[in-house]
């Protein structure tokens, strides 16, 4: 497997930094030979100091017909006590789908095509708290197509295809200095969505709790632990069960590699910042899936070690590029890329 990364930025004369542009070209055993293009506007912060507003546009296709289609908008307002996320994605997308449950054999899968429509707005807020406190809302509507091909399992899930739309809330202690590149503080996350038939197609809910802390060994080496928690419950399309995303928690493996009606993932990082825009990282990470509190416990961990690059995209705002290599339960090589850092 390989991957490379191009670097391109624009900077107006006051040194404002106004975009950065990473090409991707890669290989992973999900897409195949991978190309396309991330891209990031900046805008100016609405004051002196505060938080830079950013637009992130991404778009790449694969040699296994997958494509990927993304608008991501970050603002900020009122002297940064409120945020804004929003997300708009496209995507077209082959898949494997492994079977439900903690002990997938990685040779043994069916593959399906997802065709997806999907709108998220996640707002939070510190108004008439301390500053450390947060609460907020997010809202999230996709329309989904999946069909699957003919496998190895012939014990296939309902495709729930149709209108997944939901809302819900979230609350949470956040004491972290930056989002991008967090040197010191904790966060510890509570959120709940609530899917319902009213609405579209399915009901059904989705809790996470969600842990990190962060110390700084020097002003170039941080240390990142991360605990994430989460439970789904009611009619739940497969592709929404509790597991690993492949990309931040635990990275390098297909979406939901493992998955049920419940999960845990434990991280563990050491990233170090070396010359110029480059840096590195190394990390641990493992998880489990069961159908319930008892079955999770009981069930193994699977486990990963790896390394990543990081690429500076805006050095000001510590925001990064990563590429990551990992050593999946000691058995097969993943890789991932994305931007910022995965947790």
């Amino acid at each position: 497997m390989a991957c490379a990364f191009a670097f391109g930025e624009g900077a107006s004369k006051d040194d404002f930094q106004r975009y950065s542009v990473v090409p991707i070209l890669g290989y992973t055993e999900e897409t195949e030979f991978q190309v396309g293009v991330m891209s990031l506007f900046f805008l100016r912060a609405d004051e002196h100091g505060g938080k830079v507003p950013e637009i992130g546009l991404t778009a790449y296709g694969s040699t296994r017909g997958q494509l990927q289609l993304q608008l991501e908008p970050y603002y900020y307002m009122f002297h940064d006590q409120v945020s804004i996320w929003g997300l708009l994605k496209y995507q077209d997308w082959v898949a494997g789908y492994y079977g439900r449950g903690n002990d997938p054999d990685i040779d043994v899968l069916t593959n399906f095509n997802r065709k997806k429509f999907q709108y998220g707005t996640k707002v939070e807020s510190r108004i008439g708290l301390p500053s450390t406190l947060k609460y907020g809302v997010e809202v999230h509507a996709e329309y989904t197509e999946i069909d699957f091909e003919e496998g190895d399992i012939t014990d296939l899930p309902d495709d729930h295809s149709g209108w997944r739309n939901g809302v819900g809330y979230l609350f949470g202690y956040d004491s972290r200095d930056n989002i991008n590149w967090t040197r010191h503080g904790f966060l510890a996350q509570w959120q709940q969505m609530f899917y319902s038939d009213l609405l579209g197609d399915y009901t059904f809910d989705v809790e996470t709790l969600d842990l990190r802390g962060y110390t700084s060994l020097s002003k170039t080496t941080t240390t990142a632990v991360g605990f994430l928690w989460q439970r789904s419950n009611g009619d739940v399309p497969f592709d929404m069960l509790a597991g690993p995303d492949g990309i931040c928690r635990f990275r390098g493996v297909e979406s939901l590699y493992f998955g049920d009606n419940q999960a845990v993932i434990v991280q563990a990082e050491l990233r170090q910042f070396i010359w110029w825009r480059f840096g590195a990282h190394t990390f641990f990470e493992g998880g489990k899936s069961g159908r319930y509190f008892g079955e999770l416990v009981r069930n193994d961990w699977h486990r990963s070690v790896g390394a990543g690059a990081l690429l500076g995209l805006n050095l000001k705002q510590t925001l990064f590029a990563r590429a990551d290599f990992s050593w999946v339960d000691f058995d097969h090589l993943g890789l991932s890329f994305y931007v910022r850092q995965a947790f």
